[in-house]
C-alpha cells in the first residue's frame, strides 16, 4: 500500500474533494479524468472500480495521457491495481524526461476486477506559470480468460484445478475426466468410476484404470460383456499382470473376479497371469475391487468371441452311427444319427424315423442322443392249416431271424411265391421271403389222395361197406331227404341239383337262401349216427346250374349244384376233397373205364346206415342211348351230351335213392389222384340196367366260375 495515502487523504479532506466513480459490470467502456478534455482540477482524488463478469479479464489502454510530471510521480498520478497487485504509478507527458508515461502499454488483469486511482495536488505551476494539464482518457474491455492456461492464475480461491482435462470457452471453463473416471461434485476433481462399463462388440480391450500405471485406490469396477446368444467369450490376459496379493492369504486386498452368467470362474490376484479363459458363455462380468492402498500396475484383457461349443456327441451303443462326425460342434451346427442295418432309432419307447440334434445358444443339444434297438418283426403270421418253425437258435423274432413255413401234410400242400417258404426278419421289421415279399404261403387242400384208398371192386347195391378213409370226400346231405355229395377244396360241396329242388316235388318256390339255412351237411365218417354226432356244417350259399328245370321230370340236363359252407373244414384222414378232371382228358368216359360210386342210399329196400361203395364201368354213349330207347315210355327220358351212363345190364348192382348227388370217381393213373367225373343223377329203377350221371367235364367252367377264388 502506498505510504503517502494517509497523508493525502488527510490533505484532501482538509483542502479539497475526493470523488469515486464505480464502473458498472459492462464488457467495455472508457474512463476520463475529471473535466477531461479540459484541465483537471487541483486537489482531486478520483477512483474507478472496473468489474466485469467472471470468466473474463480486464484490459486497459490509455488513448491520451497528460499529467504533471514529477519525480516518482509524487504530485499528480494515476495508480492502477488488479488482483491485489500494483500495476504501476503513472504521470508525465509523452516524451517527458521525468515521470512515468504509460505510453501504449496494455494493462491486463488476471481476474475480473481492476482499480484506478487519480490524484492531483494543490497546483499545476512551473516557476509561477500555471500549466493546463488535460488529464487522461482510458479505454477498457473484457477479454476472455483462458482459465485452462496455468499462467493465467486468478485469485487463489478461484484458480482452475481440473484434475484431468480443462476446457476453456468464452467467459468460462469446465473440467472433464479420462475414461473410467467420473467428475466429482466440486466439478474439478476426478475419481475412477468403472461400476457399469458395458462392452457389446464381438472383440475388444479392457483394463484397470491407469494401466499400466498403478491403479487408483478404493475401486469398485464392473466390466460387463454382453454378446448375442450363441457366442462364447474368450478372455486373454496381457502382460504385465499385477494385483496386490498376500503370501499366506488368497487375495485379501484387491481381487479380480470373473463370472459367466452368475457362475464364478475364478478370483485372481498376484503377478501370475490367468492366461486365456474360455468362458463358454455370451455374458461375462469382470469385477475389480481394491482397497485404499497399493502400487500394483493392474491388468489388461483382450477379449474375443467365437460360436459357443456343444459337447461332442457320444453314441449310446455300438449300433449307433453319427454321420460325418466333426471334431468340434458350435452354435447352430447339427449332427444326424442313424442305426446300423437291422436296428431302429428309439427315444424311450417311441420309434424314430430320423434324428437330428442342433447345437443351441446355451451350448447344449436341443434333444438327447437316442439309442439303437435291434429290429423285432414280431410273431410271424400264423399259417392256416400249417405252421412255421425257427431255423435260428435260440428262437426269436429279431433282425435276421429265419423261419420256414410248412403245411399239415399230407392233407395240404404249400403254395409259395417265387421267393419260397423261407422267411427272414428284414431291417424294415417285416418277415419277407428271398424276393422281399411279405405275402406268406398258402396251404391248399390236397385232393383225390385218400390215406386209405379202396381196392375192392364192389357195387353199392349188394356192395361192400366202406372203411373210414376210403372215400374221405363223401358228404351226407339232408335237404329234401337224404342225399350225397362230394367235398371240393375245403368249403364247397358238389352235388346234384335235384337233391335241392327235386323233380315234380311241390314247394320248389322256397328260396335258395332259406334252403341254405335249412340244409344239413355231414362229413368225416362212414356211419350216419356218428356223422350226426360230429355235427352239421352250415351252408352259406347254394348255386344251382341255370339249365336245371325241376318241373321237367324227363330232363335232368344241368343236374348239378354247389353248396358253399360257412366255414372251411379241417382236412384230415377222413375228410379230404375230390379232384376235378382235366378239361382235356376224355378217357375217363371211354367204354369200360371203371369207376367208384359211394353213398348212403337204399340197400335191400332199407336206408343204409353205413357208407357203401360200388365199382361200375362207364358205358359208351350209343349203348346208353340204345338201352334207353328200349325202355321208352309215354314220354322218353332226355339223354344229352352233358350226361353219361355206367353200370351192367346183366348184374343188378347200381346206385339208388339216397345216393343222388354222390360222385362217380375214377383213378387218374397219370397223377395218382382220384377224380370226380360224374354226379349220380337219375335212372330207371334201382339196379335195373344203367344209371345216369351228370358229366362233370362239361360243367368245369361253371364250377370254376363260382369257386374262382379257391384253387380246387
Amino acid at each position: 500500500m502506498d505510504m503517502h495515502v494517509p497523508f493525502l487523504l488527510w490533505a484532501f479532506l482538509f483542502f479539497g474533494v475526493i470523488s469515486s466513480s464505480p464502473v458498472p459490470g459492462r464488457l467495455f467502456g472508457e474512463i476520463r479524468s475529471p473535466s477531461y478534455p479540459k484541465p483537471y482540477p487541483n486537489n482531486n482524488v478520483s477512483t474507478w472500480d472496473i468489474h466485469i463478469p467472471k470468466g473474463y479479464v480486464v484490459k486497459l489502454t490509455f488513448r491520451y495521457f497528460d499529467l504533471e510530471p514529477s519525480e516518482s510521480c509524487f504530485y499528480d498520478y494515476v495508480k492502477i491495481k488488479a488482483d491485489k497487485k500494483d500495476l504501476g504509478r503513472y504521470c508525465g507527458q509523452l516524451g517527458s524526461t521525468i515521470g512515468n508515461h504509460p505510453g501504449r502499454k496494455e494493462f491486463v488483469s488476471t481476474g475480473n476486477r481492476m482499480h484506478l486511482a487519480f490524484h492531483s495536488d494543490f497546483s499545476n505551476e512551473d516557476n509561477g506559470t500555471v500549466i493546463p494539464y488535460r488529464g487522461f482518457l482510458a479505454y477498457y474491455q473484457a477479454v476472455d480468460l483462458d482459465e485452462c492456461d496455468p499462467k493465467n492464475a486468478a485469485e487463489k480461491d478461484e484458480r482452475p484445478q481440473c484434475q484431468h482435462f480443462c476446457h476453456n470457452y468464452v467467459g468460462g471453463y469446465f473440467c472433464s475426466c479420462r475414461t473410467g473416471y467420473q467428475l466429482q461434485s466440486d466439478h474439478h476433481s476426478c475419481k475412477a468410476e468403472c461400476s457399469s462399463e458395458l462392452f457389446t462388440e464381438a472383440s475388444g480391450y479392457m483394463s484397470s484404470p491407469e494401466y499400466p500405471q498403478p491403479y487408483p485406490e478404493d475401486l469398485r469396477c464392473n466390466y460387463s460383456i454382453r454378446l448375442q446368444k450363441g457366442l462364447s467369450i474368450i478372455l486373454k490376459f496381457l502382460e504385465p499382470f499385477e494385483i496386490d496379493d498376500h503370501q499366506q492369504v488368497h487375495c485379501p486386498y484387491d481381487q479380480l473376479k470373473i463370472q459367466a452368467r452368475g457362475r464364478e470362474i475364478g478370483e485372481f490376484c498376484g503377478k501370475e497371469s490367468p492366461g486365456s479363459i474360455e468362458t463358454n458363455s455370451n455374458e461375462v462380468d469382470i469385477l475389480f475391487l481394491t482397497d485404499e492402498s497399493g502400487f500394483s500396475r493392474g491388468w489388461k484383457i483382450h477379449y474375443t468371441s467365437e460360436k459357443i461349443r456343444c459337447p461332442q456327441p457320444v453314441p449310446q451303443d455300438q449300433f449307433t452311427v453319427i454321420r460325418d462326425l466333426q471334431p468340434v460342434y458350435q452354435f447352430q451346427d447339427y449332427f444326424v444319427v442313424s442305426c446300423k442295418t437291422g436296428y431302429n432309432l428309439m427315444e424311450g419307447n417311441r420309434k424314430l424315423l430320423s434324428f437330428t440334434a442342433v447345437c443351441q445358444a446355451d451350448g447344449t443339444w436341443h434333444q438327447s442322443m437316442p439309442r439303437c434297438e435291434i429290429v423285432n418283426c414280431g410273431n410271424p403270421t400264423e399259417l392256416t392249416n400249417g405252421a412255421f418253425s425257427y431255423v435260428n437258435k435260440p428262437a426269436n423274432n429279431d433282425y435276421q431271424s429265419v423261419i420256414t413255413y410248412r403245411c399239415n401234410e399230407p392233407y395240404y400242400h404249400i403254395v409259395t411265391g417265387t421267393g419260397g417258404g423261407r422267411f427272414t426278419c428284414s431291417p424294415e421289421g417285416t418277415w419277407v421271403d428271398r424276393d422281399g415279399q411279405v405275402r406268406i404261403p398258402a396251404c391248399l387242400p390236397v385232393c383225390g389222395q385218400p390215406v386209405n384208398p379202396v381196392t375192392e371192386v364192389q357195387r353199392i347195391l349188394g356192395g361192400k361197406s366202406a372203411k373210414r378213409g376210403n372215400f374221405p370226400w363223401q358228404a351226407l346231405t339232408s335237404i329234401h331227404g337224404r342225399g350225397g355229395g362230394a367235398l371240393l377244396g375245403d368249403r364247397w360241396i358238389l352235388t346234384a341239383a335235384h337233391t335241392i329242388f327235386p323233380k315234380g316235388a311241390g314247394g320248389n318256390n322256397v328260396s335258395l337262401e332259406q334252403l341254405a339255412e335249412e340244409a344239413n351237411i355231414f362229413l368225416g365218417h362212414t356211419k350216419v349216427e356218428e356223422l350226426h354226432k360230429m355235427g352239421n356244417h352250415p351252408v352259406r350259399r347254394i348255386f344251382i346250374h341255370p339249365d336245371y328245370n325241376p318241373k321237367d321230370e324227363h330232363n335232368f340236363n344241368g343236374d348239378i349244384a354247389l353248396l358253399e359252407l360257412k366255414h372251411p373244414v379241417t382236412l384230415g384222414p377222413t375228410v379230404l376233397p375230390i379232384c376235378l378232371p382235366d378239361t382235356t382228358n376224355t378217357t375217363f368216359y371211354m367204354d369200360g373205364h371203371m369207376g367208384y360210386v359211394s353213398g348212403f342210399g337204399v340197400e335191400k329196400n332199407f336206408i343204409s346206415n353205413n357208407l357203401k361203395y360200388v365199382s361200375l364201368p362207364a358205358v359208351a354213349q350209343e349203348k346208353c342211348q340204345s338201352w334207353l330207347d328200349s325202355k321208352k315210355g309215354d314220354i322218353p327220358m332226355v339223354f344229352s351230351e352233358n350226361m353219361f351212363c355206367a353200370g351192367f345190364l346183366t348184374v343188378k348192382r347200381d346206385t339208388c335213392q339216397g345216393d343222388s348227388g354222390s360222385v362217380f370217381t375214377v383213378l387218374d393213373t397219370a397223377s395218382g389222384r382220384w377224380v370226380a367225373t360224374g354226379i349220380v343223377s337219375w335212372g330207371i329203377g334201382c339196379a335195373e340196367g344203367y344209371g345216369f350221371y351228370t358229366k362233370i367235364l362239361n360243367y368245369l367252367d361253371w364250377i370254376k366260375g363260382i369257386v374262382r377264388e379257391d384253387r380246387l
